[in-house]
């Protein structure tokens, strides 16, 4: 740039006629002119201060074009940010939403609800209207009519309670949890919710009850396709949910029936050299759960010693010590093998 063009320049900045570029260009040039009279500047140091300005100008100019970028696009990464929190909104209401308690509230809408909660480090006894007992454990919430309708009896349960149900064969006995709905007439059992470490459980004590999968326990409802399959529970039989499907096994502390009942009973656990094979039907008849060896030689076998104050579990290791053998369970059975 020769004198006369920049002469020029600057009677045009200071008529306000040069571009923003021509007017950023004469700002830097004045912030770095540094009290030199730019009339004793040659060509070559106005070409070299041109240069450098022109640099600074570019720089800043892609510093203000990033931030016009930045300013443009703010509104889009607020929608999809907002986007972004509302759908995690809505997990998390999804997450903790219990369709299986509202479709409860919606099926006994006519009908006034009382919920009670076991707040104590103890058992809690609820006596219902049909003088059933519900004995919470601690943390355990149930969800029932203060008078129950005319052609069943429902209750929804959270957490683990022990359910002593009066006999009324008119008027079925429904326990609704997340997982499972239980249906019995007259019985005792305990239902158990299910937790991270655990999965949904039902285990009789006396009676027979239905276990099936809650239809109503996923947002959207389940098809029948998809539903686990019913089935019965009789007396030290527990019932497992886990993965749509529903097994049967044994309970983790088996009592005789008469105990259970709550009826006299004359078997004696004192045995002086019985055969293992009559002991088996002995202990068969008195829990109600088979046992039985997997081959001849063991129920030829004798034994000899007090079992009276002993578990079940804990009379079969006793027995099983003194011949040699092991038990383990299948199913709703015991098995007594002495193979390695």
């Amino acid at each position: 740039m020769n004198q006369k063009s920049f002469n020029d320049l600057l009677l045009r900045y200071q008529n306000g006629n040069c571009t923003d570029a021509e007017k950023l260009w004469v700002d830097k040039w004045y912030h770095n002119l540094n009290n030199k009279n730019y009339n004793d500047l040659s060509s070559s140091e106005l070409d070299e201060m041109q240069d450098k300005i022109w640099l600074n100008i570019n720089h800043s100019g892609e510093k203000q074009i990033d931030t016009l970028k930045v300013k443009r696009l703010w509104p889009k990464f607020a929608i999809a940010a907002s986007i972004m929190i509302a759908f995690f909104l809505g997990g998390l209401y999804l997450y903790n939403y219990n369709p299986t308690e509202q479709a409860f509230i919606n099926e006994n809408g006519d009908i006034a609800l009382i919920s009670k909660t076991n707040n104590t480090n103890g058992l809690m006894d609820i006596k219902l209207s049909d003088e059933s007992v519900v004995t919470l454990k601690p943390n355990a919430n149930i969800l029932y009519p203060e008078v129950f309708a005319d052609n069943k009896r429902t209750i929804y349960l959270k957490g683990t309670a022990f359910f002593s149900v009066s006999k009324n064969a008119k008027r079925p006995f429904y326990v609704y949890n997340q997982k499972l709905v239980v249906r019995v007439l007259g019985t005792s059992f305990w239902v158990k919710e299910s937790t991270d470490k655990m999965p949904a459980q039902v285990a009789v004590r006396t009676g027979k009850v239905q276990v099936q999968e809650n239809e109503k326990s996923t947002f959207l409802g389940l098809s029948k396709e998809k539903l686990a399959q019913p089935i019965l529970l009789t007396p030290n039989q527990k019932g497992v949910f886990s993965n749509h499907q529903l097994s049967k096994t044994l309970v983790n502390k088996p009592i005789p029936l008469a105990e259970a009942y709550n009826i006299p009973t004359s078997v004696s656990y004192n045995f002086k050299e019985e055969s293992v094979k009559q002991i088996f039907k002995t202990l068969t008849e008195a829990y109600g759960i088979e046992i039985k060896a997997d081959n001849e030689q063991i129920s030829n076998y004798t034994f000899t010693g007090d079992l009276s104050k002993k578990g079940l579990y804990e009379q079969l290791d006793l027995i099983c010590g003194t011949i040699s053998s092991k038990y383990y369970i299948q199913g709703t059975s015991i098995v007594v093998s002495n193979k390695n």
